[in-house]
């Protein structure tokens, strides 16, 4: 969002509180909202949409993948382990269940064509195509908020602590289906803090048979790391070998670099990185996959109207010719 937008949105949903938002100062209404009951907090259905810089976020480059593959780590950590799971997008599946917008695949494709150099490519990637269903495209589309903005959030992490010559990097893909999830195909996607709870949670009387290999197998390597520090049997990640460990549901699977080089994550980073090197994932996220995100609220679907107009505009000259 621009500052202007994060601000209008904040103080739209301060209001839907009820708390006076008139001639006060943004920290005097983020105190009330802190202070808000929880419920009430619920009830907003409101998914954080932090700009790049505003009031609220005055610094203009920390909440950005480019800083993340530029920021070294402290000097006193000795290691760590920067994990995403391989459908981290299902929690913006979950919100855009809950809208009426239509036609996903088409307006994702016209924003595509509207805000990228080479948009074809993105949508082969992900064989987003035109005549998807809006189940489908949603579910595809959503691999694409996966993968540029969790798996790439850490893999730019991954690239910023290498630079330190203390830190051991390790990374980690959790790819056990949720056995529980209810708007997608139950134990066939690793669902959004899914990982957290297989970790932590007290259910095992509740995991079918076939993903209880996996998530012991998850448990104990990363209670043994606790322990150890050290992942086994995964290598430290370096830049030039791209050492990833993938937990599944029959177990622990080690990916060399030139396993992982032709996964979609990777050509999608491949991708990105032609479109606009260093700041290529924020471009991506910020331009494309946000906004496709943002103007499913009602408030601003006007923007990808436009948008869409535009692009169908430019298909008919297209066709004319």
């Amino acid at each position: 969002m621009t500052p202007e937008e994060h601000r209008s949105e904040f103080l739209y949903q301060a209001d839907k509180l009820g708390i006076e938002i008139c001639g006060r100062s943004m920290e005097d209404i983020a105190i009330e909202v802190i202070d808000a009951p929880i419920d009430a907090i619920r009830c907003l259905e409101y998914c954080g949409a932090p700009c790049s810089q505003s009031e609220l976020i005055p610094d203009a480059d920390w909440a950005t993948m480019r800083h993340a593959r530029c920021a070294r780590p402290n000097g006193w950590l000795d290691s760590q382990i920067l994990c995403s799971s391989t459908y981290d997008g299902s929690i913006s599946h979950l919100v855009a269940k809950g809208q009426e917008r239509t036609q996903l695949a088409r307006v994702f494709a016209a924003i595509c064509y509207a805000r990228l150099r080479d948009p074809q490519r993105l949508l082969t990637i992900y064989q987003i195509s035109e005549d998807d269903e809006d189940d489908v495209a949603l579910e595809k589309i959503c691999q694409v908020v996966t993968d540029i903005g969790f798996y790439g959030a850490a893999i730019s992490g991954l690239l910023g602590a290498a630079a330190s010559s203390r830190t051991h990097n390790y990374h980690v893909l959790f790819d056990v289906g949720n056995p529980s999830s209810r708007l997608l195909e139950k134990g066939q996607f690793a669902t959004h803090t899914w990982d957290v709870v297989s970790l932590f949670g007290p259910y095992d009387d509740m995991l079918p048979q076939d993903c209880r290999e996996g998530i012991f197998k998850w448990r104990q390597a990363i209670l043994a790391y606790c322990d150890t520090g050290e992942l086994f049997p995964c290598d430290t990640w370096r830049p030039v070998s791209r050492s990833t460990l993938v937990f599944r549901k029959k177990g622990v699977e080690h990916l060399k670099p030139e396993q992982l080089a032709h996964t979609k994550p990777e050509r999608a980073l491949q991708f990105a990185e032609q479109e606009g090197g260093e700041h290529s994932l924020d471009l991506l996220w910020e331009d494309v996959i946000r906004f496709f995100l943002k103007t499913g609220n009602p408030r601003y679907s006007h923007e990808a109207l436009d948008i869409m107009s535009k692009y169908d505009q430019g298909r008919s000259v297209c066709l004319g010719g």
